[in-house]
């Protein structure tokens, strides 16, 4: 009886960090000013990676959005960044980043960010994780300011 519970007790705490393990990612991105970044470095803060196009309209409309999103809630723990997707459009990023004033981290989307992000496929798509690291939730299209307020909610108090 004893052994069975021991043996169940491992098997569950093996489970348990395979998933707890699975659930943190990880990865780098650069800047367009050369700086590096890894996601972990933001961990103690709840972390929007918003993922965009330069031909996406949604997508330039809600880089405004996050912006403000940054100003109102970066002091209450929330830290913003936007990775271009379209490789092509490299070019046009400094020229986007100046014509938003977007002064959070902006950078173009690596293979790393593509491997960590398998299940993307439409623009705008933002994942947000909590102050651990953990994936808390993903979102699929534009949000406004409220909506964006809304949806993080339980993870940080912006004004």
């Amino acid at each position: 009886m004893k052994k069975t519970f021991i043996l169940f007790s491992l098997i569950l705490l093996i489970l348990f960090s395979l998933t707890y393990a699975q659930s943190r990612v990880d990865f780098s991105f650069q800047t367009i000013d050369g700086k590096v970044y890894k996601l972990s470095n933001f961990n103690g803060k709840v972390v929007l990676v918003n993922l965009f196009a330069s031909y996406c309209p949604p997508c330039m409309i809600e880089l405004k959005v996050l912006q403000k999103l940054h100003e109102t809630c970066s002091v209450k723990g929330l830290q913003v960044v936007s990775l271009m997707v379209d490789l092509d459009g490299a070019p046009l990023l400094p020229r986007i980043i100046k014509s938003r004033n977007l002064t959070y981290p902006v950078g173009l989307a690596n293979k790393a960010v593509f491997e960590t992000f398998k299940d993307f496929s439409t623009t705008p798509t933002t994942y947000v994780f909590d102050q651990k690291g953990n994936l808390a939730n993903k979102v699929v299209g534009y949000q406004s300011f409220e909506e964006w307020k809304k949806t993080l909610s339980s993870l940080v108090k912006c004004n």
